[in-house]
């Protein structure tokens, strides 16, 4: 019996050219601009701080392909939608719908685009070019508060904007030559969120951050929105709270802080978009910690007198807003207690200390990722919280 043979025979550069719709759309997905990943991120979410991580997190997908194209769906309903859109460095499109009943209607074609329209054979770049057809529908929500093990690359301030948001720092009283760090806390009063609950700060611990980290040899430039706290003016000051509609400003200061004191309010997920240190005060929730920032929780007070913070909060369970939630309304004598002003500032002294010598703004560091035209699923991650030690 004569013996059986075969080769395998490797796909060349000529059969990769060969424009036919049979396999130009499955092979070399993101090695060229005529075959970019297609990546569909439907946003489901309004609030400011879930639909900028759901942006931020998209890129850590589209970075990893050398051409890549990333439609944002979402309803049509803040200003600060399109502008954080803005701060994605790669190429993108946008489906701004008018209703929230049309992003049920979004009906993509995944992996499966028809071959013929009108009964004839279609290009391969035509279907490639199908808005409706995309390489992968983005959940986003399933993993952004695991994946802070990975080198994280920022969002990036429009080139064609910089020099005007600087200047307009400036123009603000922001000396250029001395450092300056972000604070924000959350309150129950945003207009677009008027809804209270257990990461709520008072805003009158807070306050006297703004002359302690003055006093430091430092500037203060507050985020947030309208509807806080009044903050008297004074040099080294900066309230950008009070401007409406100023994210790319509240963007472009958070990318160049030398760190950011904050309670977990959703304005400070500015500081994540960018990698600016950043110090979480009265946390309640072990997400809180998922882009490496350094934590000190509210103090929880058991009905049984134990009490729990830091380490102990976290592993007794209780270390989710949830979590906590059904604990109280289940067991009552539960309690809370924020952190004292005198705490607040010696965070700001740790992380004056720790982030080290800055003598003017802080200069963005981008992290080198060489894009392998892969997408790896699960991503990589992890839970190991930084709790300060005071």
């Amino acid at each position: 019996m004569a013996s059986q043979r075969y080769h395998v025979h490797e796909a060349g550069e000529g059969f990769r050219a060969n424009p036919t719709p049979y396999h130009h759309f499955r092979l070399g997905i993101g090695e060229t601009t005529a075959r970019p990943f297609k990546l569909l991120v439907p946003i489901l979410h309004d609030s400011f701080g879930d639909f900028a991580l759901a942006v931020h997190l998209a890129l850590q997908y589209a970075a990893r392909f050398r051409h890549s194209l990333t439609t944002f769906a979402f309803f049509d309903n803040r200003p600060y939608k399109h502008d954080l859109i803005r701060l994605y460095p790669l190429p993108t499109k946008v489906m701004a719908l008018r209703s929230r009943d049309a992003m049920a209607q979004i009906n993509p074609l995944v992996f499966a685009p028809a071959h013929k329209l009108n009964g004839k054979y279609r290009s391969a770049r035509d279907i490639v070019d199908d808005p409706r057809w995309h390489d992968m529908v983005f959940p986003w929500m399933h993993q952004q508060h695991v994946a802070h093990d990975l080198d994280m690359l920022p969002l990036r301030i429009p080139e064609g904007e910089l020099s005007q948001l600087h200047a307009g720092l400036i123009g603000l009283g922001l000396d250029p030559n001395r450092w300056f760090a972000c604070i924000h806390w959350r309150e129950p009063t945003y207009r677009y969120k008027p809804i209270a609950n257990l990461r709520d700060n008072d805003p009158q611990r807070y306050l006297p951050l703004i002359d302690h980290i003055i006093g430091m040899g430092g500037q203060v430039v507050r985020i947030g929105h309208p509807e806080m706290a009044h903050a008297a003016p004074r040099s080294g000051f900066v309230d950008l709270a009070v401007i409406p509609d100023s994210t790319l400003l509240q963007a472009y200061a958070a990318s160049r802080a030398r760190f950011c004191v904050s309670g977990t309010g959703g304005g400070a997920c500015l500081m994540y978009l960018f990698g600016t240190p950043t110090a979480s005060v009265d946390c309640i929730g072990w997400f809180d910690g998922s882009y490496g920032q350094y934590l000190l929780t509210q103090v929880l007070t058991t009905p049984e007198g134990q009490t729990l913070e830091q380490e102990s909060l976290f592993e007794s369970g209780l270390m989710n807003q949830r979590a906590l939630e059904m604990a109280m309304a289940e067991r009552p004598g539960f309690k809370l207690e924020q952190r004292s002003s005198a705490e607040i500032m010696a965070v700001a002294d740790f992380m004056h200390r720790i982030i080290g010598d800055c003598p003017g703004w802080r200069t963005p560091v981008t992290p080198e990722l060489e894009p392998d035209n892969r997408f790896v699923w699960p991503m990589r991650g992890g839970i190991r919280p930084r709790f300060i030690d005071l």
